[in-house]
């Protein structure tokens, strides 16, 4: 990571946990972790480089890339791209340096999800599969060994794994209930069975995509995986959405799952990326990453490179004074996801952290001078709806 004054390497280091057996991402020193969601090919030297000694890891990239990432940091974690219940009729997926179409030349019958007697169609360009299937199953996993192999992957991105009604029933062909809880419970059975056997049968870590996960009635606990994204972490949630949101994603921080929290705040809008960073940094566990969705491009943030040290609290949302609050040996995170301002009072004067700057990496690799990080002497803090806080001692 890049903060005012210096770089510290953002990277993983792999490790063997017990329980699964599996090479994941282990602890580092680092506060602030950025899993990046795709590179473009044909990186610069420059980006490579920074991209290598930034990141710590990102998924979608061809073997020539991956292999370019791991010559400059070993420990870079890279995770292959495929739909968890669908087959794409548009789809391109990773084979070497190649993207193929997901779709085969010959698709069973049987693999397909019916309703009413009917193939369902999604919108984006696939079809729902049924994951209790056997042959299914030995295809797809089949094809992820083959995949994972020519892109030297560590691992898979399993995408758009979710209760499919999750994604609007009327976004599929012939439409899906829009409301019918017993259906959902035997998706969510489907979909936790399908994780158990996919994670033993491929033999490395697969990560879940399991969308903004704020459906009240949603049952999937993705504790089968190695871990998950969620995705649309925190901005522009509702009060109980974002605490739901953070419930849900804490109790697979608090398994030693991999959690990659991805949002989207608008590039410019400094406060709402403080307020996903803060809302980060509250469950941040050994293996929790951050990233700021900003497309096919290496871009940074300053705020990522804020040294807060080691955690004080373990993962968690304690509230204090209105507002959910997590220490740290350098400081403390200040987070308000209601409806009203709060002002938080310090326990002593404290600096302000404030960012400047961020998006788009020059292809030279160096950051501008202009992206940097502000400090202000405070003793109270006022977090509109919200907003977040980070503090220095």
């Amino acid at each position: 990571m890049r903060a005012a004054a210096a770089v510290i390497a953002c990277s993983l280091v792999l490790a063997a946990p017990a329980a699964a057996g599996l090479a994941k991402p282990a602890p580092t020193s680092d506060t602030i972790r950025v899993f990046s969601d795709q590179l473009p090919d044909g990186l610069s030297p420059g980006l490579l480089a920074f991209a290598a000694s930034h990141y710590a890891g990102a998924q979608k990239l061809g073997a020539s890339e991956t292999l370019a990432l791991k010559k400059l940091d070993p420990a870079f974690f890279m995770i292959q791209y495929r739909l968890g219940i669908g087959l794409g009729r548009t789809t391109q997926i990773r084979f070497g340096d190649t993207w193929k179409p997901e779709w085969p030349a010959h698709p069973q019958a049987e693999w397909f999800y019916t309703w009413h007697g009917h193939r369902v169609h999604q919108s984006w360009g696939w079809y729902l599969m049924n994951p209790d299937d056997p042959s299914w199953r030995r295809y797809w996993v089949a094809q992820v060994r083959q995949q994972v192999a020519s892109t030297h992957a560590d691992g898979v991105f399993m995408d758009s794994t979710s209760v499919p009604n999750d994604f609007g029933a009327s976004t599929y062909t012939p439409p899906l209930p829009a409301y019918d809880p017993p259906w959902e419970t035997m998706w969510s059975g489907k979909i936790e069975r399908w994780l158990a056997y996919s994670q033993r049968a491929v033999g490395k870590p697969i990560v879940v995509n399991a969308g903004s996960w704020v459906t009240t009635r949603e049952r999937t606990s993705y504790a089968n995986a190695a871990g998950a994204m969620v995705e649309g972490f925190a901005t522009g949630l509702a009060p109980a959405d974002w605490q739901l949101e953070l419930t849900r994603a804490l109790a697979l921080v608090k398994l030693d799952k991999i959690v990659i929290c991805q949002s989207y705040p608008d590039e410019g809008d400094v406060q709402a990326r403080m307020f996903d960073l803060g809302s980060y940094l509250l469950i941040k566990g050994d293996h929790t990453y951050v990233n700021f969705g900003e497309g096919i491009r290496v871009s940074w943030f300053p705020e990522y490179g804020i040294d807060l040290g080691a955690p004080v609290d373990p993962p968690g949302l304690r509230e204090d004074q209105g507002a959910f609050v997590r220490r740290f040996a350098n400081g403390l995170v200040v987070v308000n996801p209601g409806d009203s301002t709060v002002t938080y009072r310090l326990p002593a004067q404290m600096s302000l952290v404030t960012p400047s700057g961020g998006g788009a990496v020059p292809d030279s690799g160096e950051l501008p001078s202009s992206w940097t990080l502000q400090q202000t002497p405070v003793s109270t803090v006022t977090l509109g709806p919200r907003r977040a806080a980070v503090l220095l001692h």
